[in-house]
């Protein structure tokens, strides 16, 4: 079996995760417990190779991986070896950064980062660059379609709806998939499970809100109006679209609280109707880690994008969007979504 190989953009706190997760279960650490999916389209999480790694942090850049992710501030739960000779590089950055920003930033230009990209020969490229940095994400998505790589876009820029790059990545046989990576049981998904389980069960939702507070970097980034605005309106048109009828919903980051770190609160209150209009009300608060959450449905993500690529068929990004991300070029609700992934993916005769 091939293997896939794999270039990070943003070492923070999912990349991390994603890192220490993998030699976690490489190692066999508490067996596989926890690991959402063995096998993706053939592929177990061994066959996944991490070719690069860029940032635009000057702390970070220069540095190797290792001691990156040791400074990252996790415990060492696993040996991290594997990292300890691939150094990180520089990133592309194209808009203003954040005023609350206070790292140094080192950049290269987006010709440089193609030559890099291509001697990785990255199969999969992982958007995991701050929200907000939505000029920075198209010219990650355009050089790695010049460096004949997919890509997957974990950010919440807007990337679907472009359809000549969407177009051009289906013209060489390549996928690109997005956008705003949903998690594995995030505060979105479980929204929409209660919505779907409600729904299902015959009763009528007549409105429902979730209000997000976390202490992460990114979280801290959303807080900015703008961006809170358009991923309020993403969260938003997301859950609305799980029902086949109009409700009154709102979704979205309200605070950035730094003492939480990785961590998510999310508040949620449900109203509805049942039998001659009784009412039923839901009011739930769920704690949960970004980092954490986000790994099974990247590892996923990942092996389903090179298993799309082995069939030729890159029209499966459309399938794959649904099953990964808040805001996919065709929403399909979230328990459809996994079951057509499992079919094609994981439970398919060419699986077995």
């Amino acid at each position: 079996m091939a293997r896939i190989r794999v270039a990070l953009l943003g070492l923070g706190n999912v990349a991390c995760t994603l890192l220490y997760g993998m030699e976690y279960y490489r190692k066999g650490l508490n067996g596989r417990r926890g690991l959402w999916h063995e096998m993706v389209g053939n592929y177990s999480i061994d066959d996944i190779e991490i070719v690069g790694a860029f940032d635009i942090d000057a702390s970070k850049v220069g540095r190797s991986v290792a001691d990156v992710l040791r400074a990252s501030g996790r415990e060492t739960i696993t040996s991290i070896d594997a990292y300890k000779d691939m150094n990180i590089s520089a990133g592309i950055m194209l808009d203003e950064p954040p005023e609350h920003w206070s790292i140094d930033i080192i950049k290269m230009d987006r010709d440089e980062f193609i030559d890099l990209l291509k001697g990785c020969d990255a199969d999969v490229v992982v958007n995991l660059i701050s929200s907000s940095l939505d000029g920075s994400s198209l010219a990650y998505a355009e050089s790695s379609l010049e460096a004949g790589a997919s890509f997957i876009n974990a950010t919440p820029s807007i990337l679907q709806s472009n359809h000549g790059l969407v177009d051009a990545f289906k013209a060489r046989r390549l996928l690109i998939v997005g956008d705003d990576l949903m998690s594995q049981f995030g505060g979105t998904v479980f929204h929409k499970g209660i919505l779907q389980l409600l729904h299902r069960r015959g009763i009528m939702v007549e409105s429902s809100y979730q209000l997000d507070v976390g202490g992460s970097s990114d979280t801290r980034n959303t807080i900015r109006e703008d961006v809170r605005a358009r991923k309020r309106a993403i969260k938003t048109a997301s859950i609305n679209a799980e029902l086949p009828y109009e409700f009154g919903v709102s979704a979205g980051t309200t605070e950035y609280m730094e003492f939480l770190k990785d961590d998510r609160i999310s508040y949620y209150w449900f109203y509805a109707e049942g039998f001659m209009g009784s009412p039923v009300r839901i009011d739930v608060m769920m704690r949960s880690n970004d980092g954490a959450n986000a790994c099974n449905v990247l590892l996923d993500v990942i092996r389903a994008v090179k298993y799309a690529r082995d069939r030729d068929d890159p029209n499966l990004a459309v399938l794959i969007s649904a099953y990964g991300f808040k805001s996919p070029p065709r929403a399909i609700n979230v328990m459809d979504a996994q079951q057509r992934f499992e079919e094609v993916f994981i439970n398919s005769r060419s699986n077995k």
